[in-house]
């Protein structure tokens, strides 16, 4: 029957870190210990090595990922902070600078999507009161039905 694993001694990094780590990495062997111990008879012990060293680098790419993504919430946090700081010592030049800039920006796109919106409503318009009654009549005659998963007959 294959081995457990052995146990690494967790780096302490701090006083309190590897104190935390040891019940959750102790709890984690003891749980993967008793799975490998009902899977281990149909398996050899390079596959299972194998699949530690998987798990240990899936973990490890995990960690990675989140503490990148953490200290991009701590980036973007400080950024928001810092520009709230501005706009909250300058009030009156914010909105300054917000009233120059937006007015131009909105003013120039709606005008020729309202165009483009009001010739679209006018074609369905003219479409819809063209042949409203035939289109109507179409639609409602047959629409074709969808049968489920249980209404369908075995053969």
């Amino acid at each position: 029957m294959p081995t457990k694993p052995e146990e690494k001694a967790p780096e302490n990094n701090g006083e309190n870190q590897g104190s935390t780590l040891d019940p959750q990495k102790k709890y984690l062997m003891d749980q993967f210990g008793n799975l490998m111990e009902k899977v281990g008879d149909g398996f050899g012990g390079p596959l299972q090595e194998e699949l530690i060293k998987r798990l240990e680098q899936t973990i490890a790419d995990f960690h990675e990922e989140v503490s990148e993504m953490m200290n991009n919430l701590k980036e973007n946090a400080e950024k928001r902070h810092e520009k709230l700081k501005e706009i909250w010592n300058n009030p009156d030049a914010s909105i300054s600078v917000t009233d120059n800039q937006e007015p131009q920006s909105a003013t120039a796109e709606p005008d020729t999507e309202m165009s483009e919106w009001e010739r679209k409503l006018e074609e369905a318009g003219k479409l819809s009161d063209s042949g409203s009654s035939d289109s109507k009549t179409e639609v409602k005659e047959e629409p074709p039905k969808k049968k489920g998963l249980f209404g369908r007959k075995k053969k």
